[in-house]
């Protein structure tokens, strides 16, 4: 089939059609003649923080996106290879098959160091090949570059306080407001199979790639893709206005759980505020008003991340950037199998570790506990956590880590030290989220079970293998410094 003018959707982070504002650009500009390819690159697959599980749920939001592609008359295609190497194979066999190559390829923006360089260099190629690059922006609703102090682009923001009050301000804009408009698509009327009328043959390898990596994963994995993500947010939906209240506390179903989605972008924080109804912020309620605070605190995160592309592998504070942490290997162990000795700690490890998933609250506190208590580099704990977490996003994880260690954005430092015991006793404190995960200490006395004596324990859980009063110290002596000496 000879076409003058179609259009390629190059999914990423996005893996939904509708509020897909690229993809709703490029149907609009093609009446309808648009392709969806996904490249798997090589690179990104053989990180070091590579997860299977997530991966998992990642390929399974995949098939729902093909399945909802091909109902609406579409299709996606899945090649085994990066970007670069995918589209110079593809238009060559287009080409050697006397078919025009598309006149333009869609993509939604993203801002990890990784995905900026290689959006950058493939923009560049593109443009060398005569194909037009359409770009809009998709997961966050505030770009990066969009917020600075003053009237200087360069200058950032560093703390989240004031950030937020610049946000909110361009939030409330005319240019804003508009963005959280759902972007209608114009109907599918193209396919590969239409376009290349058995011509070339091209495999899918999205089948290949699930039947692999299920045989790798360790955890059941949840429900997945756009109407999934949809679902859950028509639960939570009556649950906000209770969101202060209710999300610190592990063991109700007090929070949105969105993240699993945002990761993947079956889900957008666009979509969120419009179908939550949350354009108008002078309407907030309470707990309305708590929630955007986090969908801030991430958009926050992107927003160090994009202006700092350093903090993925330093602190973010640079007087912290030598911390002499004491990297015992035993207790990193121990931290990591839920094994510490501390209840609400290895209640959340344990959590992690079989469902792929931490309340907030308990990342926060087992954070502290690995980097304030056993001293060891909040980069093991970053790491693991991305291999562990179905909804593992570098931004977020990246920024809650380096919170936690005080060696991020964050005018509080070293001298905040969590108290594991009294987190405990604050936020689960019948234990129902402790004995949940820690069968060991199902029959521990509620007034106990915060910090169990041994003498009344089952031996099948350790003793405390630190003392957080000692550790503590020890964890302000590691934080010291010499102000920077004035010239």
């Amino acid at each position: 089939m000879k076409l003058d003018s179609y259009g390629i959707h190059w999914f990423r982070r996005d893996l939904r059609l509708d509020g897909n504002p690229a993809l709703a650009a490029n149907l609009k500009e093609h009446q309808g003649r648009v392709l969806g390819l996904f490249c798997f690159d090589h690179k990104f697959l053989s990180r070091p923080d590579f997860s299977v599980n997530r991966f998992q749920f990642f390929l399974e939001t995949m098939q729902h996106l093909r399945d909802d592609l091909t109902q609406r008359g579409g299709q996606l295609l899945v090649l085994d290879v990066g970007p670069k190497v995918a589209y110079q194979q593809l238009f060559d066999l287009l080409t050697k098959a006397g078919l025009s190559i598309p006149k333009t390829v869609s993509w939604n923006r993203d801002y990890e160091p990784f995905a900026v360089s290689r959006d950058g260099e493939m923009a560049q190629w593109f443009k060398k090949q005569g194909v037009s690059v359409l770009t809009e922006r998709d997961h966050l609703i505030i770009e990066p570059h969009e917020i600075y102090k003053g009237e200087d682009p360069s200058a950032t923001y560093q703390v989240f306080t004031p950030f937020k009050k610049r946000w909110i301000e361009k939030f409330a804009t005319e240019e804003v407001q508009n963005r959280l408009r759902a972007p209608k698509l114009v109907p599918f009327n193209l396919t590969w199979d239409r376009l290349l009328g058995g011509t070339v043959k091209l495999e899918d390898q999205l089948e290949r790639y699930s039947t692999e990596n299920r045989g790798k994963v360790n955890i059941k994995i949840p429900e997945s893709g756009g109407a999934e993500a949809m679902k859950a947010l028509h639960v939570f939906k009556p649950k906000v206005k209770n969101y202060g209240s209710t999300r610190d506390i592990p063991s109700l179903a007090g929070t949105s759980r969105f993240s699993l989605f945002f990761k993947n972008g079956s889900l957008t924080t666009s979509q969120v505020i419009r179908e939550m109804r949350l354009q108008n912020l002078n309407q907030w309620n309470d707990g309305e008003a708590k929630f955007v605070s986090e969908l801030i605190w991430r958009e926050f995160y992107y927003y160090i991340l994009a202006r700092n592309p350093r903090v993925e592998r330093e602190s973010f504070n640079p007087l912290y950037k030598d911390i002499a942490w004491k990297n015992n290997t035993n207790w990193f162990k121990a931290w990591k199998e839920g094994r510490t000795g501390f209840p609400i700690v290895d209640a959340g490890m344990r959590e992690l570790n079989e469902t792929g998933w931490m309340h907030n609250r308990v990342r926060m506190i087992v954070a502290s506990f690995l980097t304030k208590d056993l001293h060891i580099d909040w980069r093991w704990g970053e790491q693991y956590f991305m291999e562990k977490l179905l909804d593992g996003d570098l931004a977020p994880n990246n920024g809650g880590w380096q919170w936690a260690a005080s060696t991020g954005c964050d005018p509080q430092p070293y001298f905040r030290v969590f108290n594991p015991y009294l987190q405990s006793q604050k936020f689960d404190p019948d234990g129902v989220y402790i004995k949940r995960y820690i069968p060991e200490l199902k029959d521990c006395p509620t007034k106990l079970i915060h910090e169990p004596p041994q003498d009344l324990m089952n031996r099948n859980y350790p003793a405390p293998i630190v003392d957080h009063s000692v550790q503590r110290l020890e964890a302000i002596a590691l934080y010291k410094f010499k102000p920077p000496q004035k010239t």
